[in-house]
């Protein structure tokens, strides 16, 4: 229609860090799949996750998010190579919900997505990322961990669903996702990307 205007929206990947696929007892060559949340999922330093009274737990997964600076459809990894299309990095949090009363909306609840600042990054496989706990740490890895590469992703997105200025992409999590508890100080940290701090409410 005349006068629409695209919206912006968060993609995020399924599995694909070795170590996971591994302890997960998935297969090397396993496909991630896809999935989409909505904006407003975004809180940012300082803001509280809130656990639905829906969920029987919530996981937390701290992962490297990228924003898309122009539109993408059907590239090729070749082409994405030079990550040219990443308008920045930031460090996330991806929190799921689990259980009986949760159907397909696990991912998609307000302040499901705690999220850094985007900023440019001179070497993007050096990208280190954590998470803790009340200050223990849980996952810890590097993004030349990853199985697919930022790249790979791109493309294989891209194959999916066309790819918008200003979308934002998950990449996956490391090994070691873990269950959030009311009360909880969760942080997501990373050298070159920073840290963010939530407080977990029911």
């Amino acid at each position: 229609m005349k006068g629409d205007k695209t919206m912006a929206k968060i993609i995020g990947i399924g599995p694909h860090y070795p170590a996971l696929l591994k302890a997960k007892n998935f297969p090397p060559d396993h496909v991630p799949h896809l999935f989409l949340k909505p904006m407003t999922t975004i809180v940012r330093d300082g803001q509280e996750i809130q656990i639905p009274s829906q969920a029987e737990k919530v996981i937390a997964e701290v992962e490297i998010a990228l924003l898309v600076n122009r539109t993408l459809r059907n590239v090729t990894e070749e082409e994405m190579a030079d990550l040219s299309a990443v308008g920045g990095y930031a460090i996330a949090n991806d929190l799921t919900a689990v259980g009986p009363k949760v159907m397909g909306e696990g991912k998609i609840y307000d302040t499901f997505t705690p999220l850094g600042t985007f900023v440019k990054v001179d070497d993007p496989l050096s990208i280190r990322i954590e998470s803790y706990q009340n200050g223990e740490l849980k996952q810890s890895a590097s993004a030349s961990e990853m199985g697919f590469s930022f790249a790979r992703i791109l493309a294989y997105f891209s194959s999916i669903i066309t790819l918008e200025q200003g979308d934002i992409i998950l990449t996956g999590t490391p090994a070691g996702p873990f269950e959030i508890q009311p009360g909880d100080k969760i942080e997501i940290r990373s050298p070159q990307l920073g840290v963010v701090t939530n407080k977990v409410r029911s």
